[in-house]
């Protein structure tokens, strides 16, 4: 019964990538990843239930106070600050960025039927993750705002971290240590980023970036 839910979870997990790839509102996208973070809980949940206490205690922090609370509320912070809303123009229309995507997705779930010979990998859990980080870093080359490039990148982490589950049941905190720090870095930096680019240009265009100088250049 357990294992039905993992799995099943692990196939919502994967289902919410079709969803950020066909919309372009930048909060359903921070939904998105609410909604990851309470779905890589309830997999180390209910996939994981022989985990040492300590190490679900962290999971549970990682999952759930961070990547479902801490992260989107410093989100929602920058999209009310720099009123980046949508992301409309990506260079692919978001019906084909639906389609490319349910193309990577059904690929992940089919290669648990190819890696029957790899015991020690748990299928599911390579295909779906191998399926979001893919998607994520596509999704990252298409889109124009950073806001998205941002969420992008969270989700490949997400992914990431769901890829580590298929490595080994139990996860060892000190790797769940630095893969959180890491996103707590890179989001911060992300962050003040975006508000500093904001300050020079009305819209968050990824392709305002060529325009950046060193402030050496005009000395």
């Amino acid at each position: 019964m357990e294992n039905g839910l993992e799995n099943g979870f692990i196939i919502l997990f994967g289902l919410t990538m079709l969803y950020l790839a066909s919309t372009s509102r930048i909060i359903s996208h921070i939904r998105v990843l609410i909604t990851q973070g309470i779905l890589l809980f309830l997999i180390c949940l209910f996939g994981h239930s022989d985990t040492p206490l300590l190490n679900m205690a962290f999971l549970t922090v990682e999952t759930i106070i961070v990547k479902s609370v801490i992260i989107p509320l410093f989100l929602y912070k920058i999209i009310k600050k720099t009123h980046a809303n949508r992301d409309d123009e990506a260079n692919i229309p978001h019906f084909y960025c639906l389609v490319i995507s349910s193309i990577i997705l059904l690929a992940g779930f089919l290669a648990p039927n190819y890696m029957a010979q790899f015991k020690t990998l748990s299928p599911i859990y390579f295909g779906v993750a191998i399926s979001t980080i893919i998607i994520s870093l596509w999704l990252i080359t298409i889109k124009h705002k950073i806001v998205s490039n941002v969420i992008e990148f969270i989700a490949m982490e997400n992914g990431i971290f769901l890829l580590s589950l298929s490595v080994a049941k139990e996860m060892p905190i000190l790797v769940s240590l630095g893969v959180l720090l890491d996103v707590f870095i890179a989001v911060y930096i992300l962050g003040l980023f975006v508000k500093e680019i904001n300050k020079e240009f009305k819209d968050l265009e990824v392709s305002h970036l060529s325009e950046l100088k060193d402030c050496s250049e005009n000395d």
